[in-house]
């Protein structure tokens, strides 16, 4: 079901925020640059009247809950992004998008036309260093052949020049390079009581039961912060880093209750009463 906040930009159920009461994503709001999203009562809001159909909240949402708004259509010709361009340049989430969906590795503009573009290249090449992957250089066309005057258009064959979007997205990041994340899921089993809240809450299986074995994959991580919203003891933190991603197994126990005789998941071997049972206050639960 999608709930419509205003004519326009939109917010889905989809949403961390709608999904679930002690979530703390706020990547939309932190992002836009019109101040379009805010939280109102713990929820995001959006006012679609701010919106400047920029895009940059479609790169940074962690579970594609914002419809409404389609990313730029940018110009591409030889796998260079040409003129012309946007006033307010692209942020780098979307540009690692061209990078990769698009194979986009050269860039057709003069360094002192626009300072800001110029910053977000720099910060494309600083992220796509750390990936290993090769940055992107200039590339000038011959004046007369690219411009963005519309008389000069009549030079280039309309072949040549394509008009074309990203498929934007936090998932589309970690399926672009999934040897490096963003995220790093850290798991205190002294707290966890493998209740089972936080694989059910993760739609990306970055954390999951698997086997006898609690599973974090920090390459699936989109950085939504469910699980960490859902665990009663504080057993998770999502901490933002760049690192090459880990999968980590935790292996757990199979036993029962000696109290009430239902079966339990514990990380310890020893462990006799399953976890609602020691918080009892007789120390039961028949």
């Amino acid at each position: 079901m999608t709930i419509a906040i205003a004519q326009g930009v939109e917010i889905t159920q989809t949403c961390v925020r709608r999904r679930f009461r002690y979530a703390s994503c706020s990547a939309c709001a932190g992002i836009c640059p019109a101040q379009a999203f805010s939280l109102v009562d713990g929820e995001i809001s959006v006012d679609a009247s701010r919106c400047i159909e920029c895009g940059d909240c479609l790169f940074v949402c962690p579970s594609d809950a914002i419809t409404g708004v389609a990313p730029v259509r940018r110009f591409v010709r030889e796998a260079t992004l040409v003129e012309p361009f946007s006033l307010r340049p692209p942020s780098v989430q979307e540009l690692l998008l061209w990078h990769h969906q698009q194979g986009v590795r050269f860039i057709s503009i003069e360094a002192e036309q626009s300072a800001a573009w110029m910053m977000a290249l720099a910060g494309l090449n600083l992220a796509l260093r750390r990936l290993g992957e090769p940055v992107w250089k200039f590339k000038r066309f011959p004046v007369n052949e690219i411009n963005s005057a519309r008389r000069a258009w009549l030079h280039v064959p309309r072949e040549a020049i394509a008009a074309q979007a990203v498929v934007p997205g936090k998932r589309q990041l970690r399926q672009a390079f999934p040897r490096f994340s963003d995220y790093k899921l850290i798991l205190d089993t002294q707290r966890c009581l493998l209740c089972g809240a936080c694989w059910r809450s993760c739609t990306e299986k970055a954390i999951r039961f698997d086997g006898a074995a609690l599973v974090t994959e920090s390459a699936r991580c989109t950085g939504c912060g469910a699980c960490a919203a859902v665990c009663q003891t504080q057993a998770l933190q999502l901490s933002e880093t760049m690192e090459e991603a880990q999968v980590s197994h935790h292996a757990a126990h199979q036993a029962t209750c000696q109290s009430c005789a239902r079966p339990f998941w514990t990380f310890t071997p020893q462990e006799k009463l399953c976890s609602l049972c020691v918080n009892h206050r007789h120390g039961m639960r028949r």
